[in-house]
């Protein structure tokens, strides 16, 4: 089972401390970066393993692997050194670990490390991209079989992803450390064990520290919200297939939660693609049994399907896959029933007749709404930002149409009785703003965002103010990840879904 590493990223060792205490029962060692403390701070760092009272790693990472050092390699080493020196016949005392790059070897501080039990940590960091070479790269990495080689390389795309796992399955035994950088990296984070990787890395993000590489995760996180210490080699894996944004989804803490409650040895992560090609790679790769599938690939993903549900065939979209004993894929809508219960629930109406409905967006999500508005019997206008795509969506159903700017204001008004935002704008990780923002709210409008994070968006936020009902897309959410549990396991969804 890889080590769980807090990077601690805090300016002074007492903030470091604090943090520590906080996620002490969630991690196995941590690394302190010595480079992010403050000047006055770093001549206190012999004393922190003893304070820390875990094994701690040392670092003083350079501004070219990615790191805040700039005051050269012998001020490096004099504060490596005496960071190491006059060893106590207490372990804990000691650093258990030392990250030493590829290229600095000085001998006096190995041969001081294998008299002290102090393992290094032998690093060679992409923070920009991933070497052509994995091999080469490697072979530098692995002369002493005495340390831990280590290699972080930046993740670009899905395809990245995809390359290092299938490198990395091929390196056979042994301790090493593989962590692929940034978003697209996040999935080599959780599935460390996977990776053949004996460390995985965090922060301390939910106390309020910076992040100590790109796609760090928080300790919590990686245990509550995806099963970390749960997950093996035969563990099945499922995704959340789409743009960047997936990393800031609520839905693995529902998926994993389930997958837990029922006893079934799987876990649900982010995979984000920008194409589904490159998500299709990915799916392979990893032999994904299943996935939900989000902006931008609903659409793009109708052609990798073998078999397609009715409601996918009339909406135009699919978000959720899963694979077929034969290996290929099925796609399903779950958008639409989630959708309708969720906004019927807000409404306290059995339909929408008789309702004049505003819908922003025409993509793979608002293609599922306009299909429940059109079945509930609503009349309604649909605005897109390209007039054309709403124009093309909105003729199949008999709707008004329009572009998303203030020419669009008299339209609204004679549909305002229920306005939803079906469009990615004000999402976390998305686009930011208000789709809207020219539009006067008048008070008696019901505003329903499926954005779901934050839980106000700025449209919602404004639509309150003005005295409107409003809602969000949480338990549109739920209701539709109960389907998508059904779908992948042949199981009744627990209860969680729905609480």
């Amino acid at each position: 089972m890889p080590l769980v590493c807090l990077t601690l990223t805090g300016r002074t060792i007492a903030e470091d401390l604090a943090v520590l205490q906080r996620y002490r029962g969630m991690i196995d060692i941590a690394e302190l970066r010595v480079d992010l403390l403050d000047p006055g701070e770093i001549f206190r760092i012999r004393d922190f393993p003893g304070l820390a009272g875990l094994p701690c790693v040392l670092t003083l990472r350079r501004r070219v692997d990615g790191g805040a050092f700039e005051d050269g390699e012998g001020v490096r080493l004099v504060l490596i050194a005496k960071a190491l020196a006059y060893a106590s016949p207490d372990r804990l005392a000691n650093y258990a670990y030392v990250d030493l790059e590829q290229d600095f070897h000085v001998p006096a501080v190995e041969e001081a490390c294998r008299t002290f039990g102090t393992r290094i940590i032998r690093s060679r960091h992409f923070p920009s991209q991933m070497p052509d070479d994995l091999d080469a790269v490697w072979r530098e990495l692995t002369d002493s079989h005495e340390e831990i080689p280590k290699l972080a390389v930046a993740i670009r795309n899905a395809r990245d992803l995809s390359r290092l796992y299938s490198w990395s399955a091929g390196l056979g035994g042994g301790e090493r450390v593989i962590v692929g950088m940034g978003d697209f990296g996040v999935p080599s984070r959780i599935l460390a064990a996977r990776f053949g990787s004996g460390i995985t890395y965090t922060s301390a993000l939910a106390a309020g520290q910076e992040g100590g590489a790109p796609g760090h995760l928080d300790p919590e996180t990686m245990q509550a919200s995806y099963r970390f210490r749960e997950i093996g080699t035969a563990t099945q894996i499922y995704g959340l297939a789409g743009g960047k944004m997936v990393v800031h989804s609520r839905s693995p803490q529902l998926h994993n939660g389930a997958f837990r409650a029922a006893g079934i040895d799987a876990v649900y992560l982010p995979l984000p693609a920008e194409n589904i090609d490159d998500f299709m790679v990915c799916a392979e790769t990893l032999n994904l049994r299943g996935a939900a599938v989000t902006v931008p690939l609903k659409e793009t993903i109708l052609s990798k399907l073998a078999w397609q549900s009715p409601e996918v065939e009339d909406i135009g979209a699919c978000n959720t896959i899963v694979r077929r004993p034969q290996g290929d894929w099925a796609g399903y809508n779950t958008d639409a029933q989630a959708f309708e219960r969720s906004l019927l629930e807000f409404m306290g109406r059995s339909d929408l007749k008789g309702l004049r409905v505003t819908i922003v967006g025409a993509g793979g999500a608002a293609k599922s709404v306009v299909h429940v508005v059109a079945r509930l019997g609503a009349t309604a206008l649909i605005l897109n930002r390209t007039p054309i795509t709403a124009k093309n969506l909105a003729k199949r159903y008999g709707f008004a149409w329009g572009g998303c700017d203030e020419r669009s204001s008299d339209l609204i008004a004679d549909h305002a009785d229920l306005i939803i935002q079906a469009s990615s704008v004000g999402m976390e990780g998305a686009i930011a703003g208000d789709p809207l923002d020219w539009y006067d709210f008048r008070g008696r409008e019901a505003v329903f965002d499926l954005i779901y994070r934050p839980e106000r968006t700025a449209l919602l936020e404004r639509a309150a103010a003005a005295g409107c009902r409003v809602c969000n897309g949480w338990s549109m959410l739920r209701y539709q990840a109960a389907v998508q549990f059904r779908i992948w396991t042949g199981q009744e969804p627990p209860r969680l879904y729905f609480e």
